[in-house]
């Protein structure tokens, strides 16, 4: 089997050759320490791990998660010794100390939006058709798709997670009971960019393998909204953009959010979305709960905490071949970092996991 034809048959709960592998190699400082620990220098990870699938690179290339066109560019406003302040292209203004890479995260200093008005003019950047939003060679591009062995797929946006990064939590929470049609008129915005997309995307004739929803509406234990809410304002625009998904025959629909989930899962899979990920293991999300709750209804990418691949060996095995055995015998499951592989694990530990994967998807599945 090619990668392509594995990743579709593991999504799908059939019967491949071995699982789909793949993983989400993100941060410089990881590649950087690896590289000083035996990695080769400047060598492609999902070749060299040989990996099947990649939902940040074989993907259909336009502006992260669907972001703004044309973008604000990135300005310094405040550069010292210890940190800089930064408009970011999307408009935020963050401060980033300079002693901490990532995966540290910034502290926020102002988001885009504080006003109606101020969204009045920030959604004239959030039309599908702007000729930024696909590169000028894209015809090219989709005659090479044509001849691929690999998944492709596409970011297809999302609600919530949006909103909470133009205003911020506090100011979006206090937007839903305080200006509601706001709410509503804001997501109709990434409902219409989502679907134009879809549309420009599809009418290339390029086939699909899976579209990817985006979120990060959670925290360590439940969503940043409620449940009721979620279904009351996010819930159209996934029935809308599913519909589309559904009737382009793309296989596999994924949701990615960090934090605890589980109170979501459900209205998910009712709109059709069958992968959930990155499982993020310190928010509670367990791929071996959810598997014995859900069964085949639902599978996973992620699900192995990142923490435990930093530990000593015992810790990785006690992690990792559990819910390896677990779900490789039902298929549905890619197991990867519960996000982005920081820093702190080091290359023989990663090493050390991957071949851990090898060997008990050659136990379970011959």
């Amino acid at each position: 089997m090619n990668k392509r034809e594995r990743f579709l048959k593991t999504m799908s709960f059939g019967r491949p050759d071995r699982p789909a592998s793949g993983d989400y190699f993100y941060y410089d400082s990881t590649r950087q320490r690896w590289e000083a620990e035996g990695l080769p220098v400047g060598v492609d990870l999902n070749g060299f791990f040989g990996m099947d699938f990649d939902h940040m690179a074989w993907t259909i290339p336009m502006p992260a998660l669907l972001s703004i066109v044309p973008d604000f560019g990135t300005t310094v406003l405040e550069d010292n010794p210890i940190y800089t302040v930064t408009q970011r292209p999307d408009g935020e203004i963050v401060k980033v100390l300079k002693n901490t890479p990532p995966p540290a995260m910034p502290q926020w200093l102002r988001y885009p939006l504080q006003s109606r008005e101020d969204w009045n003019k920030y959604r004239r950047r959030l039309n599908p058709d702007s000729p930024g939003r696909l590169p000028d060679n894209f015809p090219q591009m989709v005659e090479a798709y044509r001849r691929r062995d690999r998944p492709l797929g596409m970011w297809v946006g999302g609600t919530y997670g949006y909103l909470r990064n133009w205003w911020g939590v506090e100011n979006v929470s206090m937007l839903f009971y305080d200006d509601p049609a706001l709410i509503e008129e804001m997501i109709e915005c990434l409902t219409h960019l989502a679907l134009g997309l879809l549309d420009r995307v599809l009418a290339s004739g390029v086939q699909l393998d899976w579209v990817m929803f985006w979120e990060d509406m959670a925290y360590k234990t439940g969503p940043l909204i409620s449940p009721a809410l979620f279904k009351q304002y996010c819930l159209p625009f996934y029935a809308k953009v599913m519909e589309k998904v559904r009737a382009a025959g793309i296989p596999v629909v994924m949701v990615d959010s960090d934090g605890n989930i589980e109170s979501l899962i459900p209205l998910w899979l009712d709109v059709g979305v069958n992968i959930m990920h990155p499982m993020e293991v310190a928010a509670g999300m367990d791929v071996i709960k959810m598997r014995k709750q859900y069964g085949k209804q639902v599978g996973f990418f992620g699900g192995i905490d990142k923490r435990a691949l930093a530990g000593t060996r015992q810790q990785i095995r006690a992690e990792v071949v559990p819910k390896l055995e677990c779900c490789f015998q039902a298929g549905g499951f890619i197991p990867a970092c519960d996000h982005a592989i920081p820093p702190d694990i080091s290359y023989d530990n990663y090493c050390y996991y991957r071949e851990l994967v090898a060997e008990v998807a050659q136990q379970v599945c011959g």
